[in-house]
């Protein structure tokens, strides 16, 4: 008899799903996501409030794709505020000198920008189309504003990614942080992604700044 009750908790061992912690860095929250996030927030690998965690993947082009995540103390509407304000970029966003907005539809706009680059880099100029608006995560609606380059606007080789924002609770907001950008011209892709790291970070930290500081 003891045997049996052994082996049957073994079979319910086997059986059941164990919880794991989910990262949002390995999801992509296209508007018809393939695989979505489950679970409760609270049960994801997320990092302490107020730490980043970042990590580079290889995306099919010459510089990797990053992505950052981290936890902002601020409810969802207060982040995004701030993150869909692009016009206001250049007051806070590490290393945007100019940022300047043109709207092209309700949740749609044109964000053009130049970056002061180090020595003897030129400094980076380009547009991208910025698309905003809900998004399902599979753990309930959350925004966000994805961008991609305007071929021709700039001389950069590349440059998209992600904003998406995903309460955590009604005091909390988990933000995901996706990049790929390649500045071109003659800087080695190794170059670049030895400082993807560092850049992902300072910005994350910039973006919990400003928002901290309007609450």
């Amino acid at each position: 008899m003891e045997r049996a009750a052994g082996a049957l908790v073994v079979c319910l061992v086997l059986v059941v799903p164990q919880a794991q912690g989910m990262d949002p860095c390995e999801f992509d929250f296209e508007s018809a996501p393939r695989k979505r996030l489950g679970g409760s927030p609270s049960t994801w690998d997320l990092p302490a409030v107020g730490k980043w965690r970042v990590s580079r993947r290889d995306a099919g082009r010459r510089v990797s794709e990053g992505c950052g995540i981290g936890v902002i103390e601020a409810p969802l509407a207060a982040v995004r505020d701030v993150v869909d304000a692009a016009a206001d970029f250049d007051e806070f966003m590490p290393r945007v000198l100019e940022s300047d907005v043109e709207p092209v539809s309700p949740g749609v706009y044109l964000n053009r920008q130049i970056l002061d680059m180090p020595f003897p880099v030129d400094d980076r100029r380009y547009t991208v189309r910025v698309d905003t608006g809900a998004v399902e995560t599979g753990a309930g609606a959350g925004w966000q504003a994805r961008w991609t380059y305007v071929e021709g606007s700039g001389n950069v080789q590349e440059s998209k990614g992600s904003w998406t924002l995903i309460p955590l609770n009604p005091e909390r907001t988990v933000v995901v942080y996706r990049l790929l950008t390649d500045p071109g011209g003659r800087l080695p892709a190794w170059i670049v992604d030895y400082a993807a790291p560092r850049a992902l970070r300072s910005v994350l930290a910039s973006v919990r700044e400003r928002v901290l500081s309007r609450e």
